[in-house]
């Protein structure tokens, strides 16, 4: 009967700890996300402090910076203004984080070797009461510093909140202000328009500026602030035309790994109480044989 009792309380001690049980992640140290991981954005759009912007066409300058697309500020702008700030919430879900592979990663715009862990995922849009959208994706968190200013295309990617989107994540190890260094470096070999865009080094991230004129068609100065968590995670994008905010990014709900059950662990809850059950219906059966 000892012996039962004793099994009985091993069990449920080992039920009461599993969730405080880590299993250990092979992921380079770089990688600061967890699978299962979730997170959630809001999207703010000010159409009140649009006048100047649209009047000076910056929309058309941030085009040229580099091949945007569809990912330019002025999409951002026209897809969400009609609707109250924050306009949209963006949920993403890790699926899984995959193998770390080294190739060329950002073809066409960059065919040299860089090494990589692939995010899958799944990533959407909604708005509170009315309509959504989801989609599955991948991000790739690249492994060093230099690799992540390649990846934004030298920051050019910061001048759109939905260009934004492809790097969500940066590495965890990042060095903020090797990061600045080395893209001032970029600026000022190229010359003309711009050496004119300068960086300030903050806490987890940057502030880009350019001054008046400095784009020659913006008659106001264009602010930009980025800032990552410490695990890499984009939790704010913010730009300013002439001190007011056009576009707000900020990372809202996010529930921590270590704050969630995973799957596996409820599996084994499950297969411990089981356990647990019989053990409690077979030392039933024995006392009943023994009367």
């Amino acid at each position: 009967m000892k012996k039962y009792r004793t099994l009985g309380l091993i069990v449920l001690v080992i039920i009461f700890f599993i969730p405080f049980i880590r299993i250990s992640n092979a992921q380079g140290i770089y990688v600061g996300i967890q699978s299962s991981a979730e997170y959630e954005w809001g999207l703010s759009v000010y159409t009140g402090n649009l006048n100047t912007y649209t009047t000076d066409d910056l929309g058309s300058t941030i085009e040229n910076l580099i091949p945007l697309g569809s990912d330019n500020l002025s999409r951002v702008l026209s897809d969400w203004s009609p609707l109250t700030p924050p306009q949209s919430y963006w949920p993403l879900t890790v699926i899984n984080i995959g193998a770390e592979e080294t190739g060329s990663l950002f073809s066409p715009d960059d065919n040299t070797t860089i090494t990589f862990t692939p995010v899958n995922g799944t990533l959407g849009w909604f708005i509170p009461l009315s309509d959504s959208d989801e989609w599955d994706d991948t991000w790739y968190i690249v492994n060093d510093t230099s690799n992540f200013l390649r990846q934004t295309l030298n920051l050019s990617r910061v001048f759109s909140p939905y260009a934004m989107f492809k790097v969500l994540f940066a590495p965890a190890n990042i060095n903020w202000p090797s990061l600045i260094n080395d893209f001032l470096s970029v600026m000022n070999s190229r010359g003309n328009l711009y050496k004119n865009i300068s960086a300030t080094l903050i806490s987890e991230g940057f502030f880009l500026h350019v001054p008046p004129l400095g784009f020659e068609n913006n008659s106001v100065a264009i602010d930009i602030k980025i800032t990552y968590n410490s695990d890499g995670v984009l939790s704010h994008y913010e730009f300013l035309y002439g001190g007011q905010t056009l576009v707000k990014f900020i990372l809202g709900r996010y529930i921590p790994e270590q704050e969630k059950v995973p799957v596996e662990y409820i599996y084994v809850f499950i297969g411990l109480t089981t356990i647990l059950i019989v053990e409690i219906l077979f030392y039933s059966l024995l006392r009943k044989g023994r009367k």
